[in-house]
Protein backbone atom coordinates (compact mmCIF):
# COMPACT_ATOMS: atom_id res chain seq x y z
CA UNK A 1 0.00 0.00 0.00
CA UNK A 2 1.00 3.64 -0.85
CA UNK A 3 2.24 5.88 1.61
CA UNK A 4 2.28 9.57 1.86
CA UNK A 5 4.97 11.30 3.73
CA UNK A 6 4.91 14.45 5.99
CA UNK A 7 7.92 16.33 5.14
CA UNK A 8 9.38 18.97 7.64
CA UNK A 9 10.38 21.91 5.61
CA UNK A 10 12.37 24.42 8.03
CA UNK A 11 13.73 28.26 7.62
CA UNK A 12 14.25 31.22 10.06
CA UNK A 13 10.49 31.65 10.94
CA UNK A 14 10.12 27.82 12.19
CA UNK A 15 8.92 24.41 10.59
CA UNK A 16 6.27 23.83 7.76
CA UNK A 17 4.88 20.66 7.11
CA UNK A 18 4.21 19.58 3.47
CA UNK A 19 2.26 16.88 2.22
CA UNK A 20 3.71 14.53 -0.56
CA UNK A 21 2.48 11.77 -2.24
CA UNK A 22 5.28 10.21 -5.09
CA UNK A 23 3.22 7.92 -6.11
CA UNK A 24 0.90 10.42 -7.64
CA UNK A 25 3.27 13.36 -7.54
CA UNK A 26 0.60 15.24 -4.86
CA UNK A 27 2.52 18.11 -3.12
CA UNK A 28 0.28 20.56 -0.59
CA UNK A 29 0.51 22.11 2.66
CA UNK A 30 -0.67 20.52 5.53
CA UNK A 31 -2.18 23.63 7.49
CA UNK A 32 -4.35 24.78 4.15
CA UNK A 33 -3.89 22.22 1.98
CA UNK A 34 -2.92 24.48 -0.83
CA UNK A 35 -0.51 23.30 -3.39
CA UNK A 36 3.13 24.12 -3.35
CA UNK A 37 3.21 23.63 -7.37
CA UNK A 38 0.06 24.17 -9.10
CA UNK A 39 -0.35 21.16 -11.07
CA UNK A 40 -0.88 20.84 -14.98
CA UNK A 41 -2.25 17.20 -14.81
CA UNK A 42 -1.55 15.18 -17.76
CA UNK A 43 -2.60 11.66 -18.88
CA UNK A 44 0.49 9.08 -18.47
CA UNK A 45 0.76 5.89 -20.40
CA UNK A 46 1.59 3.34 -17.71
CA UNK A 47 4.98 1.48 -18.45
CA UNK A 48 5.05 -2.62 -18.72
CA UNK A 49 5.44 -3.53 -14.76
CA UNK A 50 8.05 -6.50 -15.86
CA UNK A 51 9.29 -8.91 -13.43
CA UNK A 52 10.44 -12.84 -14.00
CA UNK A 53 6.29 -14.19 -13.71
CA UNK A 54 5.23 -11.26 -15.90
CA UNK A 55 7.96 -10.56 -18.48
CA UNK A 56 8.22 -7.74 -21.19
CA UNK A 57 8.90 -8.70 -25.06
CA UNK A 58 10.96 -6.28 -27.46
CA UNK A 59 9.90 -4.13 -30.24
CA UNK A 60 11.91 -3.44 -33.24
CA UNK A 61 11.15 0.32 -33.50
CA UNK A 62 13.64 0.65 -30.90
CA UNK A 63 15.39 4.24 -29.69
CA UNK A 64 18.25 2.59 -27.44
CA UNK A 65 20.64 -0.12 -28.45
CA UNK A 66 23.30 -0.90 -26.69
CA UNK A 67 25.74 -3.50 -28.51
CA UNK A 68 28.28 -5.48 -26.13
CA UNK A 69 31.33 -5.88 -28.08
CA UNK A 70 32.94 -8.46 -25.36
CA UNK A 71 34.12 -8.30 -21.64
CA UNK A 72 37.92 -8.09 -22.19
CA UNK A 73 39.49 -5.34 -20.29
CA UNK A 74 42.60 -3.80 -19.91
CA UNK A 75 41.38 -2.56 -16.16
CA UNK A 76 40.34 -4.46 -12.73
CA UNK A 77 38.07 -1.56 -11.40
CA UNK A 78 37.24 -2.43 -7.70
CA UNK A 79 33.73 -1.39 -8.55
CA UNK A 80 32.95 -2.31 -11.71
CA UNK A 81 29.31 -3.80 -12.66
CA UNK A 82 31.13 -6.45 -14.98
CA UNK A 83 33.67 -8.21 -12.49
CA UNK A 84 31.68 -11.19 -11.64
CA UNK A 85 30.71 -11.73 -15.86
CA UNK A 86 33.81 -10.85 -16.93
CA UNK A 87 35.34 -14.86 -16.87
CA UNK A 88 32.09 -15.87 -18.34
CA UNK A 89 32.87 -14.13 -21.96
CA UNK A 90 36.57 -14.42 -23.57
CA UNK A 91 35.91 -13.55 -27.32
CA UNK A 92 39.03 -12.23 -28.91
CA UNK A 93 39.29 -8.60 -30.57
CA UNK A 94 39.59 -10.93 -33.88
CA UNK A 95 36.78 -13.08 -33.28
CA UNK A 96 34.66 -10.15 -32.44
CA UNK A 97 35.49 -8.63 -35.86
CA UNK A 98 35.03 -12.28 -37.76
CA UNK A 99 31.66 -11.72 -36.15
CA UNK A 100 30.92 -8.15 -38.06
CA UNK A 101 29.60 -9.01 -41.24
CA UNK A 102 26.80 -11.86 -40.00
CA UNK A 103 25.62 -9.29 -36.96
CA UNK A 104 25.12 -6.52 -39.64
CA UNK A 105 23.46 -9.41 -42.34
CA UNK A 106 20.65 -9.90 -39.65
CA UNK A 107 20.12 -6.29 -38.20
CA UNK A 108 16.88 -6.09 -40.54
CA UNK A 109 15.08 -8.98 -38.66
CA UNK A 110 15.28 -6.63 -35.19
CA UNK A 111 15.85 -2.83 -36.00
CA UNK A 112 13.46 -0.77 -38.30
CA UNK A 113 15.54 1.98 -38.57
CA UNK A 114 13.98 4.41 -36.54
CA UNK A 115 11.29 6.64 -37.12
CA UNK A 116 11.82 7.41 -40.88
CA UNK A 117 14.39 4.34 -41.16
CA UNK A 118 17.19 6.84 -41.21
CA UNK A 119 17.84 6.17 -37.45
CA UNK A 120 16.42 9.08 -36.45
CA UNK A 121 15.40 8.76 -32.81
CA UNK A 122 17.77 6.62 -32.02
CA UNK A 123 20.65 6.49 -29.44
CA UNK A 124 23.66 3.37 -30.59
CA UNK A 125 26.23 2.67 -27.87
CA UNK A 126 29.10 0.11 -28.30
CA UNK A 127 30.07 -1.18 -24.87
CA UNK A 128 33.05 -3.66 -22.74
CA UNK A 129 35.08 -4.55 -21.29
CA UNK A 130 37.26 -1.94 -22.43
CA UNK A 131 35.58 -0.88 -25.44
CA UNK A 132 38.58 0.09 -27.76
CA UNK A 133 40.39 -3.32 -27.35
CA UNK A 134 37.78 -4.01 -29.91
CA UNK A 135 38.04 -0.87 -31.88
CA UNK A 136 38.40 -2.50 -35.44
CA UNK A 137 35.40 -4.43 -34.76
CA UNK A 138 33.28 -0.79 -33.75
CA UNK A 139 34.89 1.01 -36.42
CA UNK A 140 33.43 -1.53 -39.53
CA UNK A 141 30.15 -1.46 -37.19
CA UNK A 142 30.03 2.62 -36.76
CA UNK A 143 30.33 3.04 -40.46
CA UNK A 144 28.45 0.46 -41.68
CA UNK A 145 25.60 1.61 -39.42
CA UNK A 146 26.05 5.26 -40.38
CA UNK A 147 25.86 4.54 -43.94
CA UNK A 148 22.81 2.70 -43.41
CA UNK A 149 21.04 5.75 -41.03
CA UNK A 150 22.61 8.76 -41.14
CA UNK A 151 20.80 9.85 -38.41
CA UNK A 152 21.09 7.80 -35.88
CA UNK A 153 23.58 8.84 -33.04
CA UNK A 154 26.29 6.81 -31.72
CA UNK A 155 28.65 6.74 -29.07
CA UNK A 156 30.81 4.01 -27.06
CA UNK A 157 32.21 3.93 -23.57
CA UNK A 158 35.69 3.57 -22.87
CA UNK A 159 38.28 4.04 -20.04
CA UNK A 160 40.41 6.40 -22.13
CA UNK A 161 43.73 4.48 -21.76
CA UNK A 162 43.77 3.19 -25.55
CA UNK A 163 42.53 5.61 -27.17
CA UNK A 164 44.75 6.95 -30.06
CA UNK A 165 44.77 9.75 -32.49
CA UNK A 166 43.89 7.25 -35.50
CA UNK A 167 40.74 6.61 -33.54
CA UNK A 168 39.81 10.50 -33.08
CA UNK A 169 40.01 11.23 -36.27
CA UNK A 170 37.88 8.24 -37.66
CA UNK A 171 35.66 9.27 -34.89
CA UNK A 172 35.22 12.52 -35.63
CA UNK A 173 34.27 11.25 -39.41
CA UNK A 174 31.77 8.88 -38.36
CA UNK A 175 30.38 11.48 -35.75
CA UNK A 176 30.99 8.64 -32.94
CA UNK A 177 30.28 10.30 -29.82
CA UNK A 178 33.32 9.58 -26.96
CA UNK A 179 31.99 8.69 -23.33
CA UNK A 180 35.31 8.50 -21.35
CA UNK A 181 34.95 6.78 -17.93
CA UNK A 182 37.01 9.22 -15.38
CA UNK A 183 36.20 9.41 -11.64
CA UNK A 184 38.95 12.70 -10.97
CA UNK A 185 40.92 12.59 -8.24
CA UNK A 186 39.98 8.61 -7.00
CA UNK A 187 40.82 7.39 -10.04
CA UNK A 188 44.02 5.86 -8.92
CA UNK A 189 42.62 4.68 -6.01
CA UNK A 190 40.23 2.04 -7.42
CA UNK A 191 41.15 1.76 -10.98
CA UNK A 192 44.70 1.76 -12.25
CA UNK A 193 47.28 4.67 -13.44
CA UNK A 194 45.30 7.53 -14.70
CA UNK A 195 45.90 7.79 -18.23
CA UNK A 196 46.41 11.64 -17.79
CA UNK A 197 49.63 10.83 -15.69
CA UNK A 198 50.60 8.90 -18.60
CA UNK A 199 52.44 11.42 -21.17
CA UNK A 200 51.24 9.36 -24.46
CA UNK A 201 47.99 8.57 -23.28
CA UNK A 202 47.66 12.31 -21.76
CA UNK A 203 48.58 14.02 -25.38
CA UNK A 204 46.12 11.35 -26.91
CA UNK A 205 42.74 12.29 -25.04
CA UNK A 206 43.98 16.01 -25.04
CA UNK A 207 43.75 15.27 -28.99
CA UNK A 208 40.79 13.58 -28.58
CA UNK A 209 39.27 16.68 -26.48
CA UNK A 210 40.14 19.26 -28.69
CA UNK A 211 39.25 17.51 -32.07
CA UNK A 212 36.10 16.19 -30.37
CA UNK A 213 34.73 19.41 -28.28
CA UNK A 214 33.77 21.24 -31.00
CA UNK A 215 31.71 19.17 -32.30
CA UNK A 216 29.85 18.31 -29.19
CA UNK A 217 30.91 14.15 -29.56
CA UNK A 218 32.88 13.68 -26.15
CA UNK A 219 31.83 13.71 -22.53
CA UNK A 220 32.86 12.69 -19.42
CA UNK A 221 31.25 10.01 -17.25
CA UNK A 222 32.02 9.52 -13.22
CA UNK A 223 31.20 6.70 -10.96
CA UNK A 224 30.54 8.43 -7.47
CA UNK A 225 30.33 6.82 -4.18
CA UNK A 226 30.49 7.94 -0.62
CA UNK A 227 34.28 8.82 -0.83
CA UNK A 228 33.81 10.35 -4.39
CA UNK A 229 30.74 12.52 -5.01
CA UNK A 230 31.64 16.42 -5.63
CA UNK A 231 30.85 17.26 -9.30
CA UNK A 232 32.77 20.24 -8.91
CA UNK A 233 35.90 18.40 -8.23
CA UNK A 234 36.03 15.80 -10.74
CA UNK A 235 35.02 18.16 -13.09
CA UNK A 236 37.72 20.50 -12.47
CA UNK A 237 40.38 17.96 -12.27
CA UNK A 238 39.47 16.66 -16.16
CA UNK A 239 39.74 20.17 -16.88
CA UNK A 240 43.00 21.03 -15.49
CA UNK A 241 44.48 17.62 -16.65
CA UNK A 242 42.85 18.81 -20.29
CA UNK A 243 44.02 22.36 -19.96
CA UNK A 244 40.49 24.00 -20.66
CA UNK A 245 37.75 25.69 -18.97
CA UNK A 246 35.81 23.47 -16.30
CA UNK A 247 32.55 25.03 -18.05
CA UNK A 248 33.59 23.74 -21.55
CA UNK A 249 33.99 19.93 -20.16
CA UNK A 250 30.45 17.60 -20.20
CA UNK A 251 30.62 15.59 -17.47
CA UNK A 252 27.67 12.53 -16.41
CA UNK A 253 27.79 10.39 -13.62
CA UNK A 254 26.38 6.73 -11.88
CA UNK A 255 26.11 5.51 -9.16
CA UNK A 256 28.35 3.10 -7.59
CA UNK A 257 26.08 0.41 -7.02
CA UNK A 258 26.79 -3.62 -6.05
CA UNK A 259 26.86 -6.26 -8.54
CA UNK A 260 29.22 -7.95 -6.15
CA UNK A 261 30.60 -8.22 -2.75
CA UNK A 262 33.40 -5.97 -3.95
CA UNK A 263 31.10 -3.62 -4.75
CA UNK A 264 28.92 -3.72 -1.32
CA UNK A 265 32.60 -1.38 0.00
CA UNK A 266 31.68 1.42 -1.95
CA UNK A 267 27.86 1.48 -0.21
CA UNK A 268 26.93 4.36 1.82
CA UNK A 269 26.65 3.32 5.55
CA UNK A 270 22.89 3.59 6.37
CA UNK A 271 24.33 4.34 10.22
CA UNK A 272 26.30 7.60 8.60
CA UNK A 273 23.73 8.54 6.13
CA UNK A 274 22.36 11.65 7.73
CA UNK A 275 25.98 13.12 7.12
CA UNK A 276 26.92 12.09 3.92
CA UNK A 277 23.08 13.32 2.86
CA UNK A 278 24.13 16.71 4.10
CA UNK A 279 27.93 16.76 2.47
CA UNK A 280 26.31 16.02 -0.87
CA UNK A 281 23.42 18.24 -0.76
CA UNK A 282 25.77 21.40 0.52
CA UNK A 283 28.33 20.43 -2.64
CA UNK A 284 25.65 20.59 -4.94
CA UNK A 285 23.81 23.68 -3.95
CA UNK A 286 27.60 25.39 -4.50
CA UNK A 287 26.82 24.69 -8.19
CA UNK A 288 23.23 26.83 -8.52
CA UNK A 289 22.65 27.79 -10.93
CA UNK A 290 23.06 24.62 -12.62
CA UNK A 291 24.56 24.64 -15.47
CA UNK A 292 23.46 21.85 -18.61
CA UNK A 293 26.30 19.27 -18.20
CA UNK A 294 27.69 18.65 -14.88
CA UNK A 295 26.78 15.87 -13.47
CA UNK A 296 23.33 15.01 -14.20
CA UNK A 297 21.80 17.80 -11.41
CA UNK A 298 19.86 20.00 -13.96
CA UNK A 299 17.81 16.91 -15.80
CA UNK A 300 17.66 15.33 -12.32
CA UNK A 301 15.99 18.48 -11.05
CA UNK A 302 13.77 19.18 -14.06
CA UNK A 303 12.23 15.82 -14.21
CA UNK A 304 11.17 15.97 -10.52
CA UNK A 305 9.71 19.13 -10.46
CA UNK A 306 8.20 17.73 -13.85
CA UNK A 307 6.96 14.84 -11.77
CA UNK A 308 4.85 17.64 -9.68
CA UNK A 309 3.96 20.01 -12.37
CA UNK A 310 1.95 17.18 -14.13
CA UNK A 311 0.50 14.75 -11.36
CA UNK A 312 3.00 12.02 -12.66
CA UNK A 313 2.08 8.70 -11.22
CA UNK A 314 4.69 6.22 -10.89
CA UNK A 315 3.02 3.88 -13.09
CA UNK A 316 3.94 5.27 -15.80
CA UNK A 317 7.37 5.70 -14.71
CA UNK A 318 9.90 3.09 -16.15
CA UNK A 319 13.62 1.65 -14.30
CA UNK A 320 16.10 4.37 -14.12
CA UNK A 321 18.29 2.60 -16.79
CA UNK A 322 15.01 2.51 -19.55
CA UNK A 323 16.35 -1.39 -19.85
CA UNK A 324 12.98 -2.29 -19.19
CA UNK A 325 11.09 -1.12 -22.33
CA UNK A 326 10.45 -2.51 -25.02
CA UNK A 327 11.94 0.06 -27.38
CA UNK A 328 15.21 -0.60 -25.75
CA UNK A 329 17.49 -3.44 -26.51
CA UNK A 330 20.96 -4.86 -25.33
CA UNK A 331 22.69 -7.41 -27.60
CA UNK A 332 25.94 -9.04 -27.75
CA UNK A 333 28.39 -9.55 -31.02
CA UNK A 334 26.27 -12.95 -31.47
CA UNK A 335 22.83 -11.97 -31.21
CA UNK A 336 22.45 -12.96 -27.84
CA UNK A 337 20.00 -10.34 -26.10
CA UNK A 338 20.66 -9.71 -22.99
CA UNK A 339 19.09 -7.73 -19.65
CA UNK A 340 21.50 -5.46 -20.10
CA UNK A 341 25.36 -4.37 -20.85
CA UNK A 342 26.86 -5.50 -18.29
CA UNK A 343 25.67 -8.99 -18.28
CA UNK A 344 26.71 -12.02 -20.66
CA UNK A 345 24.47 -14.13 -22.37
CA UNK A 346 26.18 -17.16 -20.23
CA UNK A 347 25.50 -15.80 -16.94
CA UNK A 348 21.64 -16.60 -16.61
CA UNK A 349 20.87 -13.14 -18.66
CA UNK A 350 20.32 -13.94 -22.12
CA UNK A 351 16.47 -13.29 -23.07
CA UNK A 352 16.48 -14.71 -26.12
CA UNK A 353 17.99 -14.38 -29.83
CA UNK A 354 18.01 -11.81 -32.72
CA UNK A 355 16.91 -15.24 -34.66
CA UNK A 356 13.81 -15.72 -32.47
CA UNK A 357 13.07 -11.78 -31.76
CA UNK A 358 9.60 -12.74 -31.50
CA UNK A 359 10.39 -15.15 -28.91
CA UNK A 360 12.27 -12.53 -27.02
CA UNK A 361 11.38 -11.84 -23.23
CA UNK A 362 12.67 -10.01 -20.57
CA UNK A 363 12.30 -12.48 -17.74
CA UNK A 364 15.65 -11.56 -15.31
CA UNK A 365 14.26 -7.65 -14.19
CA UNK A 366 12.25 -6.46 -11.36
CA UNK A 367 10.26 -3.00 -12.00
CA UNK A 368 10.39 -1.26 -8.85
CA UNK A 369 6.51 -1.67 -8.22
CA UNK A 370 7.88 -4.82 -7.42
CA UNK A 371 9.66 -4.09 -4.75
CA UNK A 372 8.64 -3.91 -0.98
CA UNK A 373 11.25 -0.57 -0.69
CA UNK A 374 10.20 1.47 -3.56
CA UNK A 375 6.47 1.01 -2.68
CA UNK A 376 7.32 2.91 0.29
CA UNK A 377 9.26 5.35 -0.45
CA UNK A 378 9.38 9.18 -0.52
CA UNK A 379 12.44 9.27 -3.50
CA UNK A 380 10.97 6.63 -5.91
CA UNK A 381 10.20 9.33 -8.27
CA UNK A 382 13.92 10.58 -8.43
CA UNK A 383 15.80 7.06 -7.91
CA UNK A 384 13.56 5.22 -10.03
CA UNK A 385 13.91 2.10 -8.55
CA UNK A 386 18.39 1.56 -8.81
CA UNK A 387 19.41 -1.75 -10.40
CA UNK A 388 16.48 -4.30 -11.96
CA UNK A 389 17.92 -7.09 -11.69
CA UNK A 390 19.73 -7.15 -8.62
CA UNK A 391 18.38 -9.06 -5.21
CA UNK A 392 18.70 -10.29 -1.79
CA UNK A 393 21.64 -8.32 -0.18
CA UNK A 394 22.80 -7.04 -3.32
CA UNK A 395 19.51 -5.24 -3.81
CA UNK A 396 19.77 -4.12 -0.14
CA UNK A 397 22.75 -2.70 -0.69
CA UNK A 398 21.90 -0.99 -4.09
CA UNK A 399 18.39 0.20 -2.42
CA UNK A 400 20.52 1.59 0.71
CA UNK A 401 22.88 3.78 -2.25
CA UNK A 402 20.41 5.36 -4.41
CA UNK A 403 18.01 6.22 -1.17
CA UNK A 404 20.68 8.42 0.43
CA UNK A 405 21.21 10.04 -2.65
CA UNK A 406 17.71 10.66 -3.37
CA UNK A 407 17.23 12.17 -0.19
CA UNK A 408 20.11 14.61 -1.21
CA UNK A 409 18.28 15.58 -4.95
CA UNK A 410 14.82 15.77 -2.67
CA UNK A 411 16.32 18.01 0.16
CA UNK A 412 17.71 20.07 -2.99
CA UNK A 413 14.76 20.41 -4.57
CA UNK A 414 12.74 21.61 -1.91
CA UNK A 415 14.96 23.85 -0.81
CA UNK A 416 15.02 25.49 -4.39
CA UNK A 417 11.30 25.73 -4.27
CA UNK A 418 10.13 27.11 -0.96
CA UNK A 419 14.27 28.05 0.51
CA UNK A 420 13.41 25.73 3.29
CA UNK A 421 15.64 23.17 4.80
CA UNK A 422 14.37 19.79 4.48
CA UNK A 423 14.84 18.74 8.02
CA UNK A 424 12.40 15.03 8.21
CA UNK A 425 10.61 12.55 6.32
CA UNK A 426 7.76 11.16 8.28
CA UNK A 427 5.31 8.46 6.98
CA UNK A 428 3.69 4.90 8.16
CA UNK A 429 6.72 3.09 6.64
CA UNK A 430 9.60 4.00 5.05
CA UNK A 431 11.00 1.59 2.67
CA UNK A 432 11.32 -1.10 5.13
CA UNK A 433 8.79 -2.11 8.44
CA UNK A 434 10.22 -0.25 11.96
CA UNK A 435 11.70 2.82 9.50
CA UNK A 436 8.85 5.54 10.12
CA UNK A 437 11.21 8.92 11.07
CA UNK A 438 14.09 10.01 8.08
CA UNK A 439 16.27 12.72 10.01
CA UNK A 440 17.46 14.87 6.82
CA UNK A 441 19.43 18.41 7.14
CA UNK A 442 20.88 18.64 9.91
CA UNK A 443 20.94 22.65 10.28
CA UNK A 444 23.40 23.24 12.34
CA UNK A 445 25.69 22.25 9.63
Amino acid sequence: MHTKYNLHLTDTQGTRIAVYDPYSSKLFWKDNGEDLIVPEALDYKEVEKVSPTSPVGKVKNLQKIKIQMGFACNYSCTYCSQNNQRALQKDTAQETLAKVPSFLMKLDQWFDGGTDALGSGVHLEFWGGETLLYWDAVEKLARALRLRFPKIKLALFTNGSLVTKEMTEAAAEIALHFIVSHDGPTFNQDRAKDPFEIPVQSDNLKHLFNRLNPLKLISFNATISPKNYSFIKIRKYIADKLGVDPKLVVLTHDLATPYDSAGMNYVANPLLRRELVNDIFADMLKQYPFELGVGKVDVILHDFFESLRTNRSSSGVGQKCSMDLPTSIAVDIDGNVLTCQNVTAKGGHKIGHIDQFHDVKLNTAFHFSQRQECVQCPVVQICKGSCMFLTDKLWEGACDQHFTWGLAYLALAFYLQTNCYLTKIEGNAIRRPGETIIEVIRLES
